[in-house]
């Protein structure tokens, strides 16, 4: 996740922008719709509690969020934060049959490496800042929803192709 990646905002097409709206406007970026509705509501809740804790507020141009500005205590700021990073994870093993082994080792890893990194005094804290593991942890669970219920989507053969129609043979004169 680059600083020009947002997984909450998406850049409105030039199409579809109101006659008082620039080029490059952004609204906010909707989820998929065949994602069944409880994870669906399970990555909404995912998304808003990342938003929070990593986001939330711009100071001097930079977004930050509560885990951010909770890690600059001293002492306890960390721990509080890796608490509110768990709650996160908690949340979305609630999606249907749970988190597979693999993805829930990575979110882990990205709560770990935020909290080992926060340890340091205050070069640790601005890393945590712009490492925003909340965030991370969303958008691997966001492509990993998508990618398990697009297999699972039928195709409506109203709105498949046809085939495209055999090759020709060229006869010889």
């Amino acid at each position: 996740m680059g600083p020009e990646e947002d997984p909450y905002h998406e850049t409105i097409p030039e199409e579809e922008l109101h006659f008082y709206q620039r080029k490059g406007a952004r609204r906010k970026r909707k989820l998929p719709d065949f994602i069944p509705k409880h994870d669906l509501k399970v990555l909404n809740s995912v998304k808003r509690k990342a938003y929070r804790l990593d986001l939330q507020l711009s100071l001097c141009g930079i977004r930050i969020g509560w885990a951010g500005l909770i890690g600059l205590i001293p002492g306890i700021g960390d721990v509080i934060a890796l608490y509110f990073a768990l709650r996160v994870l908690r949340k979305a093993q609630q999606i249907e049959g749970g988190l597979p082994p693999w993805l829930h080792s990575k979110m882990m890893a990205n709560i770990a490496f935020d909290f080992g990194i926060g340890l340091i005094p205050v070069v640790g804290d601005f890393i945590n800042i712009l490492y925003k593991c909340n965030s991370r942890n969303f958008v691997l669970l966001e492509k990993h929803l998508v990618e398990k219920y697009s297999k699972e989507r039928p195709v409506d053969p109203s709105k498949a192709q046809p085939p495209p129609p055999p090759p020709r043979q060229l006869e010889e004169v």
